[in-house]
C-alpha cells in the first residue's frame, strides 16, 4: 500500500468511526429515557442525612423509572468533591446528585470554587429538610438557650462547641448564634457531623448545633438535651422544644434541606419527568418511614423553576449572612 493509500484508508477509518460514534449518540438520544441505569451521587459519606434519602428514593424511583438508581458515595471538602463530579456530567439524566444547602453555603465560605452553586446545576425537585437543634449533654446545668448564652457572656471562651468541620451547617450556626448574642466560645470542628454528639456525651465539648436528624436518636434516649430548634416553627418530633426565635428573639432560621439535582443543561422534558416521579413518590407516603426514622420533613417545590429560585434565595441569604457574621474565605 503506498502513502496516498494508507492516508486514504486511514481517512476512511477514522470517518468510519466518527459516524458510528454519531449515530451512537443519536440512537441512545432517540431511546426512550431512562434506557440505562442511572448514577446518583450523593457528596457525603455513607450514613448521613442526604445519604439515607438518596438511598430511599433510588429504591422507590427505580421500579417507576424503570431502570435502577446507583447510589455513588464521593465525600470530602465538605460535599465540593462530589458536586464538582456532578457538574462535569453530561447533561443526560444519567447523572443525577443529591444535594443539600451546604452547597450554597460553601461558595461563600471557601476562596476557589470550582462551580457556580446556582448556574452549573439543574435544581429538579427539593426533597426533605430539618432543623439544627441546640443541645447540650443531658448532665448539663443549663436548662434553655438563654441559660446558656448567660454562661458564655459571663464566660467568654469559657465554653467549647463542636462541630462536622470548618465551614459545615453546624458551624455556621453556632457562629450566627454568638454572633447575634454577642457572646464567644471555643471552636472544635471534628470530622463529621456525629462526632458532634460524641464529643458533647464525652465532656469533650458543653454543647453544640447538629442537625436534628443526626442528634434525634440520643434526645430520644435521654443522653442529650434540646434547648431551641433553628426552624421557623417547632419540630413536629419534639413539638416541646422551642425555636431560637421564641428562646432568644429575634433569633435566626436555617433550614437543613436536600434537593435533587442534575448538570446544567438537562433537557426540559427530562427535568420534567424527573420532578413528576418525585411528586408522585412524595405524595404515596413512601417516604415517610424515612422521614420519621432521620426526624426530617419532607419538602415540597410547586415545580423545578420554583425550586432553583429557593435554591438561588437561599443561596442570596447566605452570602449576606456569612459576610456579617465575618467567615467569608474562611476556609478553603
Amino acid at each position: 500500500m503506498n502513502r496516498r493509500q494508507w492516508f486514504a484508508t486511514a481517512g476512511a477509518v477514522a470517518g468510519a468511526t466518527a459516524l458510528s460514534g454519531m449515530m451512537s449518540r443519536v440512537a441512545r438520544a432517540a431511546a426512550p429515557y431512562p434506557s440505562r441505569p442511572i448514577r446518583l451521587i450523593v457528596p457525603f459519606i455513607a450514613g448521613t442525612a442526604p445519604d439515607s434519602m438518596a438511598r430511599t428514593i433510588s429504591a422507590e424511583l427505580a421500579p417507576v423509572l424503570g431502570q435502577p438508581l446507583v447510589v455513588e458515595n464521593i465525600g470530602g471538602a465538605g460535599g465540593i468533591i462530589g458536586a464538582r463530579a456532578l457538574k462535569r456530567a453530561e447533561p443526560d439524566g444519567y447523572t443525577l446528585g443529591v444535594l443539600a444547602n451546604q452547597h450554597v453555603i460553601n461558595v461563600h465560605l471557601y476562596r476557589d470554587q470550582p462551580y457556580d452553586a446556582t448556574k452549573d446545576f439543574t435544581a429538579i425537585s427539593a426533597l426533605s429538610g430539618g432543623p439544627v437543634v441546640l443541645a447540650v449533654p443531658a448532665s448539663s446545668p443549663y436548662k434553655t438557650a438563654r441559660d446558656l448564652i448567660e454562661a458564655m457572656r459571663r464566660q467568654p471562651d469559657g465554653l467549647n462547641y463542636g462541630s462536622g468541620g470548618k465551614g459545615s451547617v453546624s458551624h455556621l450556626a453556632v457562629e450566627s448564634l454568638l454572633h447575634q448574642t454577642r457572646t464567644k466560645a471555643v471552636h472544635i470542628p471534628y470530622k463529621g457531623a456525629s462526632e458532634i454528639v460524641t464529643a458533647m456525651m464525652s465532656g469533650q465539648t458543653q454543647f453544640g448545633m447538629p442537625v436534628l436528624s443526626t442528634a434525634a436518636p440520643f434526645l430520644r434516649n435521654g443522653q442529650l438535651r434540646s434547648l431551641a430548634v433553628s426552624s421557623a416553627a417547632r419540630s413536629i418530633y419534639f413539638p416541646d422544644v422551642p425555636t431560637l426565635a421564641e428562646s432568644l428573639p429575634p433569633g435566626f432560621v436555617l433550614d437543613n434541606w436536600s434537593g435533587l439535582f442534575a448538570p446544567a443543561g438537562l433537557p426540559a422534558p427530562l427535568t420534567k419527568k424527573l420532578f413528576d416521579a418525585m411528586v408522585a413518590l412524595q405524595a404515596s407516603g413512601k417516604l415517610d418511614a424515612s422521614m420519621k426514622a432521620n426526624a426530617g420533613e419532607i419538602r415540597r417545590s410547586a415545580s423545578p423553576a420554583e425550586f432553583a429560585q429557593m435554591v438561588a434565595a437561599d443561596n442570596a441569604r447566605y452570602d449576606k449572612l456569612i459576610g456579617e457574621i465575618g467567615m467569608r474565605g474562611e476556609v478553603g
